[in-house]
């Protein structure tokens, strides 16, 4: 039978249309692949020796190196890192595929957040001054009273608007702001920068014990800052990996704490006794706490 011209049309079309699905699929898998990776944004910020962006050391900090570690055994992702800072810190940790690799738990996090089991500790918090200074504070080594310098007016203190640091220490900070002894710092850094000491624009500041030293390693120079623990912040800091509360986060942390083995963070610990030099009993709380999986009392989440 000899086929009319509307079974030709109609045979033409059916051809056309498979031609355009199989050019649009064709389309699809190319930008589309089906063995795309996921991508893995990993957060960072400037801090010395955690996080190192230039010089001689870059890349080789604390949390430098755990981040990535955990990157290279994640191959079946892609990965970015991605430097910010601790106002925008509170924005993008909330997304989803956005993770951290070395942060503590602050309040209320945990409602967008999983985290990992503990990968390490951070020394206390306290204040920084010159040494020049000593003569206001104490001996070296002495353990201060936040509440007492603050009750010294012709001392000054400097803290950052944006920090976490324990809730007796903001507790203390919200009954004195506003005062001519208090400055209180809207930088969006995650460090109270040093030269306010040098300049004379603050006495103290409340900072981590390592930041001197890291400073005056980095830069070849004698360290001439003064640091003193607070019996306000008087014990450890606990870390964490941290990845959102979806899914996608609850699949990638399975995966985390699988590599997070003790080995791992043994191999964490000897990078942080690089940096930091070796402490007894920092060590015996690392081992307690983080690998040993212990509750310890000189451990906490900053908040509680």
């Amino acid at each position: 039978m000899t086929p009319t011209i509307n079974n030709l049309i109609v045979k033409n079309n059916k051809i056309g249309l498979i031609l355009i699905l199989s050019m649009l699929l064709v389309l699809f898998i190319l930008h589309n692949p089906v063995d795309a990776k996921e991508t893995i944004t990993w957060l960072t910020w400037e801090q010395v020796p955690h996080y190192i962006f230039q010089g001689n050391f870059k890349g080789q900090g604390i949390a430098d190196t755990i981040t990535a570690e955990l990157q290279k055994k994640l191959p079946q992702y892609n990965h970015q890192n991605l430097k910010s800072n601790a106002r925008r810190y509170w924005k993008l940790i909330k997304k989803e595929k956005v993770c951290v690799a070395w942060a503590w738990i602050v309040p209320g996090s945990t409602e967008y957040r999983i985290h990992s089991r503990p990968v390490s500790i951070v020394a206390p918090m306290g204040i920084q001054t010159l040494k020049s200074k000593q003569s206001l504070f104490g001996k070296p080594g002495q353990t201060l009273s936040l509440a007492k310098l603050l009750e010294n007016p012709e001392i000054k203190i400097g803290f950052l608007g944006d920090m976490v640091y324990s809730k007796e220490v903001h507790n203390l900070l919200d009954r004195y702001k506003g005062k001519s002894n208090v400055l209180l710092s809207s930088t969006s850094g995650v460090e109270f920068p040093l030269e306010m000491l040098d300049r004379g624009r603050v006495d103290y500041f409340i900072g981590m014990p390592h930041q001197a030293i890291a400073d005056a390693i980095m830069n070849n120079k004698p360290n001439k800052y003064q640091f003193y623990n607070i019996s306000e912040m008087n014990i450890y800091t606990s870390m964490y990996t941290h990845c959102s509360k979806t899914p996608f986060g609850e699949k990638l942390m399975r995966q985390i704490n699988q590599i997070l083995s003790d080995d791992f963070l043994m191999e964490h610990l000897s990078v942080v006794e690089n940096w930091n030099g070796k402490n007894k009993q920092y060590r015996e709380v690392f081992m307690d706490y983080v690998i040993n999986r212990n509750q310890n009392v000189m451990v906490h989440n900053p908040g509680e």
